[in-house]
Protein backbone atom coordinates (compact mmCIF):
# COMPACT_ATOMS: atom_id res chain seq x y z
CA UNK A 1 0.00 0.00 0.00
CA UNK A 2 1.35 3.54 -0.63
CA UNK A 3 1.48 5.96 1.53
CA UNK A 4 -0.74 8.20 -0.25
CA UNK A 5 -3.58 5.21 0.04
CA UNK A 6 -2.66 4.96 3.97
CA UNK A 7 -3.13 8.72 4.31
CA UNK A 8 -7.13 8.27 2.21
CA UNK A 9 -7.62 5.41 4.12
CA UNK A 10 -7.18 7.37 7.18
CA UNK A 11 -9.40 10.11 5.61
CA UNK A 12 -12.21 7.56 5.24
CA UNK A 13 -11.76 6.18 8.36
CA UNK A 14 -12.07 9.62 9.62
CA UNK A 15 -15.20 10.32 7.72
CA UNK A 16 -17.20 7.34 8.00
CA UNK A 17 -20.20 7.03 9.55
CA UNK A 18 -19.38 5.64 12.46
CA UNK A 19 -16.61 8.40 13.14
CA UNK A 20 -18.88 10.86 13.53
CA UNK A 21 -21.20 9.38 15.78
CA UNK A 22 -21.87 5.54 17.36
CA UNK A 23 -25.30 4.51 15.08
CA UNK A 24 -26.68 1.94 14.86
CA UNK A 25 -26.60 -0.16 11.39
CA UNK A 26 -29.63 -0.12 10.59
CA UNK A 27 -30.23 4.03 10.95
CA UNK A 28 -27.34 4.68 8.35
CA UNK A 29 -28.43 5.07 4.51
CA UNK A 30 -27.82 2.44 2.45
CA UNK A 31 -24.79 4.39 0.47
CA UNK A 32 -23.29 5.08 4.15
CA UNK A 33 -23.68 1.45 4.91
CA UNK A 34 -21.95 0.37 1.71
CA UNK A 35 -19.35 2.88 2.35
CA UNK A 36 -18.83 1.53 5.88
CA UNK A 37 -18.95 -2.03 5.00
CA UNK A 38 -16.05 -1.43 2.17
CA UNK A 39 -13.70 0.18 4.95
CA UNK A 40 -14.29 -2.57 7.50
CA UNK A 41 -13.34 -4.78 4.36
CA UNK A 42 -10.51 -2.78 3.44
CA UNK A 43 -9.10 -2.81 7.37
CA UNK A 44 -9.73 -6.57 7.66
CA UNK A 45 -7.15 -7.31 4.89
CA UNK A 46 -4.70 -5.04 6.20
CA UNK A 47 -1.75 -6.30 8.20
CA UNK A 48 -2.06 -6.00 11.95
CA UNK A 49 0.64 -3.36 12.42
CA UNK A 50 -1.30 -1.00 10.07
CA UNK A 51 -4.65 -2.32 11.76
CA UNK A 52 -3.28 -1.09 15.42
CA UNK A 53 -1.51 1.98 13.50
CA UNK A 54 -5.37 3.04 12.46
CA UNK A 55 -6.46 1.96 15.69
CA UNK A 56 -4.31 4.43 16.93
CA UNK A 57 -5.30 6.94 15.20
CA UNK A 58 -8.46 7.04 15.46
CA UNK A 59 -8.31 6.85 19.45
CA UNK A 60 -6.25 9.76 18.76
CA UNK A 61 -8.84 11.49 17.10
CA UNK A 62 -11.38 10.18 19.35
CA UNK A 63 -9.47 12.22 22.07
CA UNK A 64 -9.40 15.41 20.13
CA UNK A 65 -12.12 18.31 20.99
CA UNK A 66 -14.77 18.50 18.88
CA UNK A 67 -14.38 21.54 17.28
CA UNK A 68 -10.84 19.93 15.86
CA UNK A 69 -12.64 16.68 14.54
CA UNK A 70 -15.42 18.86 13.06
CA UNK A 71 -12.48 20.94 11.44
CA UNK A 72 -10.80 17.45 9.70
CA UNK A 73 -14.21 16.64 8.57
CA UNK A 74 -14.54 19.85 6.49
CA UNK A 75 -11.32 19.06 5.27
CA UNK A 76 -12.24 15.98 4.13
CA UNK A 77 -15.13 16.90 2.80
CA UNK A 78 -13.36 19.00 0.75
CA UNK A 79 -10.72 16.35 -0.13
CA UNK A 80 -13.51 14.39 -1.54
CA UNK A 81 -14.83 16.94 -3.80
CA UNK A 82 -11.54 17.23 -5.62
CA UNK A 83 -11.27 15.50 -8.70
CA UNK A 84 -8.65 12.93 -9.47
CA UNK A 85 -6.30 16.04 -10.94
CA UNK A 86 -7.06 18.37 -7.47
CA UNK A 87 -6.16 15.19 -5.38
CA UNK A 88 -2.78 14.33 -7.26
CA UNK A 89 -1.97 17.42 -6.81
CA UNK A 90 -2.63 18.32 -3.32
CA UNK A 91 -0.98 14.00 -2.39
CA UNK A 92 2.37 15.67 -4.24
CA UNK A 93 2.29 19.14 -2.37
CA UNK A 94 1.85 16.87 0.88
CA UNK A 95 4.47 15.22 0.13
CA UNK A 96 6.77 18.33 -0.72
CA UNK A 97 5.36 19.79 3.21
CA UNK A 98 6.26 16.39 4.67
CA UNK A 99 9.94 16.56 3.19
CA UNK A 100 9.28 13.38 0.43
CA UNK A 101 9.18 12.54 -3.11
Amino acid sequence: MTRASAILLVLLALAAPGARAQRPWQSLTPEEQRRAWENYQRYQQLPQQRQRMLDRRYQQFRDMPPQERDRLRQNYDQYRGFDPHQRREFVEKYHRWKGRK
